[in-house]
This record gives structure tokens, C-alpha cells and sequence, in this order.
């Protein structure tokens, strides 16, 4: 898996201007000082790139006066009166991956790209390729998804991202879960949950298989999918918000530990991304005693003989 940000670099923001009284959460129509070149479907950055209260909004209309703005939708968190509303020429990125620096770049879209620029995240916007190695390029260019502009993909820079170690990526688990145009759950709550599955998966399977693994099993993208996504439904969403979502993620939690539970018993074998099968353990150590006395400590021995004598009687028979 690659892990690839992209920063937001600032030609995407032109005009400029400010709030001129304070917003609430989830108002629609924005006072400002003056909305001149300002138009219908225009993006807008509300607050200061990298602020985790920052966030992207697209204007619906413009009053005549220019001293107001509607948005699209209403806001996800509060402004205060002099907070800079910044327009914005793009409103997401997408990304690009080759085999050599040199080669045929292709879209990214079944790892969830194009995606929205997150304005408050001061690293950049950030992408899992879950099927990228370490000796992939990649490539991300600015889009406008209402105008469909573009910027040049020979323009872009191309780079390595860092390689991760993860079974696999937040926009798939989020697309299991039926949230992947939900802008409310933060990455790093999914992550989390990622992070949980995988312990558990792994640790079912820890006596069965060599960790960590030669290679990743494609069968653990299923399982981790499913168990982040479950515990996303059921602990986010859980049985008194709505009883039909805290099933689904309950049903998604038991699908993945019935198919743990085959594997740990044998009848699943795991095999890696070039189709081999993976290594098992080949035995495992154990360490007991029936003498701990201080004096003799033979703990090394399952049983010690030594100074014990065992005598066997039918338990059915009269004492």
C-alpha cells in the first residue's frame, strides 16, 4: 500500500474576502464585506488552510448588493466576523499512478479518487493506494468538478509516496460501510477502527500463521473491511441511534469472525498477493510446571515425574 498527500498549493486561491459578522453552524446565506467576482457553483474556502475548523463550500447564489452569500449547504462549523472567505479554482485532486517515472499514468478512481481538498488539514489531502508498491510513480493534478476543469497532468510532478503497512484503505472501508460521501467521519476515526480490526485479525490467526506476514493475504482486505466497517456502523451509529444500522455492522462483525475462525481451524488457507500459500507455524512453545516450590523449579517440564507419584483409581468404585 502507498500512502500519498497532496499539498495544496496556492494558486488555487484568488479572490479574497471577510466575514462581516458571525456565522453559526448550519447557516446557508453568509454576510461579508463585498462578494464582488463572486459567482453561482464558485468554491470557497471558509477560514485559513490547515485550521481544523477551516471548510470548503460551493456558492449557490450572490445577492445583488454583494454583501451576502448563499451557499449550497449550510456550514459544519461556526465563523467569526472577520474570518477570511477565500475563492477557490479547484475543489478536488486527483491522483495518478505509473509503473516507471516515464510511464502511462492512470486515474486512481477505484481507490476513491477524485477527492475533496481538505482545506483543514494543514499536510494536504490524502489517498491510500491499497494496490500500489513501492516501486509505483504517481501523479496528482487540481480538478473543478462542476466545470470539469483540469489541471495538466504533464504539469504535475511525479513522486514516490511512503509505503504502509495496512491491509486496506480508509475510502474502501468507509465505501463498505455506505459512508464514502460522508464528509463527517474523520479519517483519523476511521483509522482507528482500521487499526483495531487489524489487531484482531491478526491476533486470531497468530497461532496458525508467521507474523507478519511475507506477503499480504488477499483474503485479510476482506476481513479488515469488514470488521472496520462493522465496528464504524455499530459504535458510530450503534443500536439506539438507528436499530437496522447497528445490525448491519454487527452482521459485517460476525461475517469477518466466522471467516477468522475458519482460517485459525485450517479450513481457509491464506495466500499472498503472488498466489502462494503463506507460511504457517511450524510449533509452539510452551512453558509449565506441576513444582514451583522456590527449591525446585522445574518449570520447563509440561510434567516433572521426579518427586510425585501418581496413583489412578475408578472414580466409580468405593472409597
Amino acid at each position: 500500500m502507498q500512502i500519498l498527500i497532496a499539498s495544496t498549493e496556492d494558486f488555487v486561491f484568488t479572490e479574497k474576502t471577510k466575514f462581516s459578522a458571525d456565522e453559526a453552524i448550519g447557516q446557508t446565506v453568509l454576510s461579508c464585506d463585498n462578494a464582488d467576482k463572486y459567482s453561482a457553483d464558485d468554491y470557497l474556502m471558509l477560514g485559513y488552510l490547515g485550521n481544523d475548523i477551516s471548510e470548503m463550500k460551493q456558492i449557490d447564489s450572490v445577492a445583488s448588493d454583494l454583501k451576502s452569500i448563499t451557499l449550497t449547504s449550510g456550514t459544519k462549523h461556526a465563523h467569526a466576523k472577520g474570518t477570511l472567505i477565500t475563492k477557490m479554482l479547484f475543489n478536488q485532486r486527483k491522483f495518478y499512478r505509473a509503473t516507471s517515472e516515464s510511464g502511462t499514468y492512470t486515474h486512481l478512481s477505484g481507490e476513491g479518487s477524485p477527492i475533496d481538498i481538505e482545506v483543514d488539514d494543514p499536510a494536504g489531502t490524502l489517498l491510500e493506494d491499497t494496490t500500489g508498491t513501492s516501486t509505483s510513480w504517481y501523479k496528482s493534478t487540481h480538478f473543478n468538478s462542476t466545470t470539469s476543469v483540469e489541471t495538466a497532468l504533464t504539469d504535475a510532478i511525479a513522486t514516490k509516496a511512503g509505503e504502509a503497512e495496512h491491509y486496506t484503505s480508509l475510502y474502501k472501508i468507509k465505501l463498505e460501510a455506505g459512508m464514502d460521501d460522508n464528509y463527517y467521519i474523520p479519517n483519523e476515526i476511521i483509522a482507528d477502527y482500521r487499526e483495531e480490526a487489524e489487531n484482531q485479525a491478526e491476533s486470531a490467526i497468530a497461532t496458525v500463521y508467521s507474523l507478519p506476514f511475507s506477503s499480504k493475504p488477499r483474503i485479510f482486505e476482506q476481513i479488515v473491511r469488514l470488521l472496520a466497517s462493522g465496528l464504524l456502523l455499530s459504535k458510530e451509529f450503534g443500536m439506539e441511534a438507528d436499530i437496522n444500522i447497528g445490525k448491519t455492522g454487527q452482521r459485517k462483525i460476525d461475517r469477518a469472525e466466522s471467516l477468522l475462525e475458519k482460517i485459525s481451524k485450517g479450513l481457509l488457507s491464506l495466500i499472498g498477493e503472488d498466489s502462494s500459500l503463506l507460511s504457517k507455524v511450524s510449533s509452539i512453545l510452551a512453558s509449565s510446571s506441576n513444582v514451583y516450590d522456590g527449591i525446585i523449579a522445574d518449570k520447563g517440564e509440561t510434567f516433572s515425574l521426579r518427586d510425585e507419584h501418581f496413583s489412578m483409581t475408578d472414580p466409580d468404585s468405593p472409597k
